[in-house]
């Protein structure tokens, strides 16, 4: 299993930006085999998440305008594609490029910045003050969209080779922007526990103590999927860390769809929605 898989000479990089030093990292049948079973789950957790979000679609009111369900088709399709990409470059049938990598951070990009909009959607629907969700929504996806700008600047130059430095410099902030969404991640289900208990327990719905509790139990799953990607950077073939990212995001995703589905499911159960609130039957 540690021998290269399939040593080929026209395994080479192509395109733009590509040193004359280049050095294509060996990629071994472990390498292979890790990569396909994790494509594997992807898939699997690809199609679960799709199957839940047709079966909120069938009774939603307006699906085709509602911006939830669009932000979860394009991340079940972002995972996919960042899948894909990665194993077709652990088969060889994909040559390292700067298109590649552009590709692969565009995805990723995507991936990150949608499945923490989903989290606060779900805020979203339980906080009363519109424009205290606007401002929490904006800031996230500013500071999102700061942390992507620097891996751009950093990670391709990396992959690419360009520089040592640059190397040096990716294996350092590589892990604390992971550290930081992890701590985002973390925030962001804090509040809603807080948003929970403040706006609706306190009134006296007690019904939805049940959503604090499983919210609280699968914060800890939602939060190892951050831990297990921060593990995986220390595989030795960047690629097959790259595969388990769309894994970690697809299970957070499907944490997700089961949260929407049981907000839902409480909000419907015995609640008449008032002109404050009728925004809960939405998602």
């Amino acid at each position: 299993l540690s021998q290269e898989y399939r040593p080929s000479a026209s395994f080479t990089p192509w395109g733009p930006f590509i040193p004359a030093t280049y050095y294509v990292e060996p990629i071994t049948h472990l390498d292979v085999l890790l990569g396909s079973m994790v494509f594997g789950l992807n898939l699997f957790f690809a199609l679960l998440a799709s199957y839940r979000v047709i079966g909120q679609i069938r009774t939603a009111r307006s699906p085709r305008t509602s911006a939830f369900f669009w932000m979860v088709w394009i991340e079940i399709i972002a995972c996919i594609i960042i899948s894909a990409e990665c194993l077709l470059y652990l088969l060889k049938l994909l040559r390292p490029s700067f298109y590649f990598y552009t590709s692969l951070l565009v995805l990723w990009g995507i991936q990150v910045q949608l499945l923490l909009q989903i989290i606060i959607n779900r805020i979203q629907v339980i906080l009363l003050d519109r424009k205290k969700g606007k401002i929490l929504c904006i800031g996230v996806a500013v500071i999102v969209t700061l942390i992507t700008i620097s891996v751009f600047c950093i990670w391709i130059p990396a992959r690419l080779q360009i520089s040592p430095v640059y190397a040096k410099i990716n294996a350092i902030w590589d892990r604390i922007e992971k550290v930081v969404y992890l701590l985002i991640d973390a925030a962001l289900n804090w509040y809603f526990i807080h948003v929970v208990r403040a706006n609706l327990i306190t009134n006296g719905l007690r019904k939805y103590e049940k959503l604090v509790r499983f919210n609280q139990q699968i914060i800890i799953i939602s939060l190892l999927m951050d831990v297990m990607i921060i593990a995986a950077m220390s595989i030795p073939n960047g690629f097959v860390y790259c595969i388990f990212h769309p894994l970690a995001y697809l299970v957070k995703l499907n944490i997700e769809m089961s949260m929407a589905g049981l907000i839902k499911k409480l909000a419907v159960s015995s609640f008449r929605p008032t002109n404050n609130m009728s925004y809960m039957w939405e998602f």
